[in-house]
């Protein structure tokens, strides 16, 4: 246990320096701006891109296994994926840096639903200027970034219904 705690201690130093030095990718993504585009494929070896989910809401979260709030907050936002998916919501989970085998044990745990995407080497973090885990960016349906949250936000189920409800009608 102990050597497990100094290991995501060591990798969150590691993501930390490796996210805030030197990348000179392009413009990170900022509130209002058009998200930047990317192809993935995921956990369950989908493929798919991010023009493609245009018309729908976005939750797109950077994640690691390490993150005690991402192990938190992914049961809440997996209710929420399932009560308004069906009215347009799509959640993208990236994990930053673990292998394939830690996130299939992570998202069997948590019994998750939404799409997993791995970025080993953190590109694409970089591209969207992800300094810190958990980072949560709200894409509307043109494609537009409205909400940057860091960190833990979605503390409980009226949380997340503040931030999407002006993107869907309440379900009952």
């Amino acid at each position: 246990m102990r050597v497990r705690l100094l290991k995501g201690i060591a990798l969150s130093l590691l993501l930390w320096l490796f996210f805030s030095c030197g990348y000179k990718g392009g413009e990170e993504a900022r509130i209002g701006s058009t998200a930047p585009h990317f192809q993935y494929q995921d956990m369950n070896t989908r493929k798919g891109s991010l023009q493609e989910l245009k018309g729908k809401v976005v939750l797109l979260r950077f994640w690691a296994n390490w993150c005690p709030y991402c192990k938190f907050e992914m049961p809440r936002i997996d209710r929420f994926y399932q009560l308004f998916r069906n009215q347009g919501f799509e959640v993208i989970a990236v994990n930053v840096g673990d292998s394939v085998e830690i996130v299939e044990a992570f998202t069997a745990e948590m019994n998750l639903h939404f799409p997993m995407i791995l970025d080993p080497e953190g590109k694409l973090a970089r591209s969207y200027g992800v300094k810190g885990i958990p980072t949560n960016f709200l894409i509307d349906r043109q494609g537009m970034i409205r909400e940057i949250i860091v960190g833990e936000v979605f503390t409980n189920d009226q949380v997340l219904w503040d931030l999407f409800k002006p993107y869907f009608s309440k379900a009952s």
